[in-house]
């Protein structure tokens, strides 16, 4: 950075203490009506933003380089900054330049980082904008301190998770905007940027120790409380991290938080980031929203409720109490329809009075923001009322309110306040007046009289002077140079009033002044600047009114939110024809016509097939269910759906089931699909073993575990060995429910040997023609086989590969030796049809073999062929001719 003369102005040098305050910002330093950036960053800013790099003293030897952006237009320029993981400090002018003499002081008086949203355009309505840091505690095998603090909702969370995968999995499942990463943590946080590509991880090498944790925290929280809240260290080193970062944003700003809440992982079911990613409870397979579970059941009508419903579906609880009163109230806006109809018609009105709170709070209320609020005050007694009427004796206690209390803080003098103060229609921004009401203030109420009607007024003083004088030729004149006067004429001199004084004479007469027009003149010059000011005073006074209540309006919002996920589950049920599952500790997984809530919505209607589920970790029961059956015959989604039931019936909602009776589960361990990750150097075969290896180390007797064609992309044998050990350690060592999906038949031997407790199941499919029919039905006993010669041809794979795969196939399973003359390793099949296993023999030659010529033109469906492809096969069929 240049220091010469151009850098040593008194402006310049404003600029360079304000920046060496934050050198790790980009800095906006306000300049008349634009923001200017110097140095580095102009240039960063200048390229980010695709602005013009200009230049101060441009050709000299201290050139400075400089660019800009309208202040009024800063806010979308921020974003764009902090959307590209830029941290943005504000420079302001502290004074009004026009009554200035001299410079006008300057100083930053917010900073903007990814994980403290600028305004709102910075904020997704239905998600909260976490700011998340972590900590690790001493030693390299320590815990990992996990907090996260949302300062648009003033949720301020923190937690301790025992490894590297748990903490990766709370950071995946928090979905922050940014991670501030203390020494030694940086292994959890680093494979973030591979699942979720916009957050931004910033490392941040100074040690918090934790007596300065501490004392951030009681600065805030008041003394001891966050000891008293958070009994983990790492913990609070975590949360005072996201403290202090808050605080600089705020530069100096007293902060609207007040507690941490510390949470155990071990509280809610637990689903680590392969499951979210597999199961799609937040995100489908392309990154958004649609298509995945909460994109299918959010029914929310507010954007508090949204959160609510999120958060809720990444830590279903794993209390039976607790989701029973979920349930409780979901089902008492089921069964009464028409409460549940005229709540949500009201929560329609409702604004997000969570973040109004923390704006008034923060002081960054607008205008339109009071008329929202005002708007949602007054909806609560249309909800209380609806609520106090539903006939249910339970209603009290399944919707959380106590007998002693009323249904809702309905915060009427907040109400009033705002009806009596805001007005109807007010602008966007305060500085263009008309904020406040007519008739609020009587002194506004003048000065916007004078602004409106002063030439009224003029009017109505020069008649009065008029006639208290008996001069009827008297008028009242304005110039610019003298301003308002009294002109009499000269044959009327004689009769002006001694108190009149004179202010110029003219060849017609005489122009006097008086105490009345004096004042009247000075209202009229200052009306506007007086209207101004006395608006700006009466806003300031109102919401600092308001922001003593945000306690009261975040506390109205939490219930409301509660209220409204209750009523959109309820609403999703009723719509979906969905049942209230009965939750218990047992060790059973019951679902009785289980559908897919995504998939079901996707299929034509009533084309969906329903299919029945039925594990038990207890004893004699069968926990470990092994699923055969053709590709796009439904095993995936026949298991997906099972963990989605569980999901949601522990997240309090109805699930798309008959009947469903579910003991409560610990954990959802998945291994579904097939997926590389080159980036880290791991093919999709390691990528699937480091994902088995994750569900065995983690899977308890509570857990359910869904596995997905496991042992795929190495050799038949090592795959079939991997996938048969992995099976029969779940059952025999884990002893929880498990589903396991694969095309080694070979491996249904297991539940011949386990018949108690390990059932074989296949999902049916009937082959016509050639043709591979789905049925989707789920029924006991395994495959015959796996149909993916029928499979590829639903994918269109050309008929004259079709055919010669058909004939390898047949010969294949014939057991027939190699071109060279060796045993194939493949299995044959049994006179029963089923696959035999030959761990240790290799296939008998048939003593007869067909002519691969002419096995393959047997294979071949000459109905479907193409011109192209006939000529294919002639030469094909040629090609195998000549070689035998």
């Amino acid at each position: 950075m240049s220091k010469g003369h151009g850098a040593q102005t008194p402006v310049m040098r404003q600029y360079l203490a304000a920046k060496a305050e934050h050198p790790d910002a980009l800095l906006f330093f306000r300049l008349g009506d634009f923001y200017e950036l110097f140095f580095e960053d102009a240039v960063v800013a200048a390229r980010a933003l695709d602005l013009t790099l200009t230049a101060r003293n441009k050709g000299s030897e201290d050139e400075v380089p400089m660019a800009g952006v309208p202040h009024h237009a800063a806010s979308a320029y921020v974003q764009k900054l902090l959307d590209q993981g830029f941290k943005v400090a504000i420079c302001e002018q502290m004074a009004d330049p026009s009554k200035v003499k001299g410079i006008v002081p300057r100083a930053v008086v917010r900073v903007a980082t990814p994980g403290i949203a600028y305004d709102d355009s910075g904020l997704e309505p239905r998600q909260n904008h976490y700011l998340v840091a972590i900590e690790r505690s001493g030693d390299a095998a320590g815990a990992f301190g996990v907090a996260a603090l949302d300062l648009s909702t003033g949720e301020f969370i923190a937690c301790e998770a025992p490894d590297v995968t748990s903490a990766l999995s709370e950071l995946v499942r928090l979905d922050p905007r940014e991670v501030l990463v203390g020494p030694g943590a940086t292994d959890a946080a680093k494979p973030l940027v591979e699942v979720r590509t916009r957050v931004v991880v910033r490392p941040v090498p100074q040690a918090l120790s934790d007596g300065d944790a501490d004392a951030v925290l009681d600065s805030q929280l008041g003394a001891g409380e966050a000891r008293a809240s958070c009994p983990s260290a790492v913990a609070r080193r975590a949360a005072a991290r996201c403290l202090s970062t808050a605080r600089e944003c705020e530069a100096g700003r007293h902060l609207p938080v007040s507690r941490v809440v510390f949470y155990a992982l071990g509280d809610t079911l637990v689903l680590d980031e392969a499951t979210q990613t597999h199961l799609e409870l937040v995100r489908s397979v392309d990154g958004t929203v649609r298509g995945s579970l909460l994109a299918e059941i959010d029914a929310t009508m507010t954007a508090p409720g949204a959160r609510a419903l999120r958060r809720r579906l990444l830590a279903p609880l794993a209390d039976v109490a607790q989701i029973r009163r979920r349930l409780d109230a979901v089902e008492l806006f089921v069964v009464h329809p028409a409460m549940r109809r005229e709540v949500r018609l009201a929560l329609a009105e409702v604004g997000d009075v969570e973040r109004l709170a923390m704006k008034l709070a923060l002081d960054r209320a607008a205008p339109r923001d009071l008329v929202a609020l005002r708007r949602s005050l007054v909806a609560l007694p249309t909800i209380a009322q609806a609520l106090a009427r539903c006939p249910e004796p339970a209603a009290r206690d399944a919707l959380g309110v106590a007998h002693d209390e009323p249904w809702i803080d309905s915060c009427d003098e907040l109400s009033r306040l705002l009806a009596r103060a805001v007005s109807d229609d007010p602008p966007a921004r305060a500085s263009d007046g008309g904020v406040i009401r007519d008739g609020f203030d009587a002194s506004l109420d003048e000065a916007r009289e004078l602004m409106r009607g002063g030439q009224r007024l003029i009017v109505q003083l020069e008649a009065r002077l008029r006639e208290e004088a008996s001069i009827p030729s008297l008028k009242l004149r304005y110039t610019r140079v003298f301003g308002w006067y009294i002109e009499v004429t000269k044959s009327h001199l004689v009769k002006a009033p001694g108190a009149w004084r004179r202010k110029q004479t003219v060849a017609t007469g005489e122009r006097f002044t008086c105490d009345d027009l004096d004042t009247l003149a000075d209202k009229l010059a200052h009306a506007e600047e007086r209207a101004a000011a006395r608006e700006t005073q009466l806003l300031a006074t109102l919401i600092r009114d308001l922001a003593g209540a945000h306690e009261r309006l975040r506390a109205v919002a939490a219930r409301l939110a509660a209220w409204d996920v209750a009523a959109a589950l309820a609403e999703v049920a009723h719509r979906d024809d969905w049942a209230r599952p009965e939750i218990d500790d047992s060790f059973e997984l019951v679902l009785d016509d289980a559908r897919h809530p995504v998939v079901e919505k996707l299929a034509a209607a009533g084309r969906f097939v329903p299919n029945d589920v039925s594990l038990g970790a207890a004893e004699g029961r069968p926990r470990l269910w092994l699923v055969t059956g053709p590709n796009m015959a439904g095993k995936s989604t026949l298991m997906r759906q099972t963990a989605l039931c569980v999901i949601l019936a522990q997240a309090g909602a109805f699930v798309p089931a008959r009947h469903a009776r579910i003991g409560v589960v610990d954990r959802v361990l998945t291994r579904v699909g097939a997926s590389d990750n080159l980036s880290r150097g791991e093919s999709t075969f390691m990528v699937e073993m480091k994902e088995s290896a994750n569900v065995l180390r983690r899977a308890t007797r509570r857990s359910l575990v869904v596995l997905d064609e496991l042992g795929r992309g190495t050799s038949t044998y090592d795959g079939l060995a991997i996938a048969w050990a992995v099976a029969e350690h779940l059952h025999d060592v884990v002893v929880c429910r498990a589903m396991f999906a694969t095309h080694y038949h070979e491996l249904t031997e297991l539940a011949v040997t386990r018949s108690a407790t390990c059932e074989n199941w296949s999902v049916s499919a009937r082959e016509h023609d050639g043709d591979i029919i789905f049925l989707h039905k789920l029924q006991r006993g395994a495959a015959s086989r796996s149909y993916g010669v029928a499979c590829a041809k639903l994918a269109g794979l050309p008929e004259p590969v079709l055919a010669r795969a058909r004939a390898i196939l047949s010969e294949l399973e014939r057991g027939a030796a190699l071109p060279s003359g060796r045993a194939s390793s493949l299995r044959a099949r049994s006179r029963e049809g089923r696959p035999q296993l030959q761990l240790f023999e290799g296939g008998a030659p048939a003593e007869i073999q067909e002519h691969r010529a002419l096995a393959t033109l047997r294979a071949v469906d000459v109905d479907r062929l193409t011109p192209l492809e006939a000529l294919q096969l002639v030469a094909s069929l040629k090609k195998l001719a000549t070689e035998s």
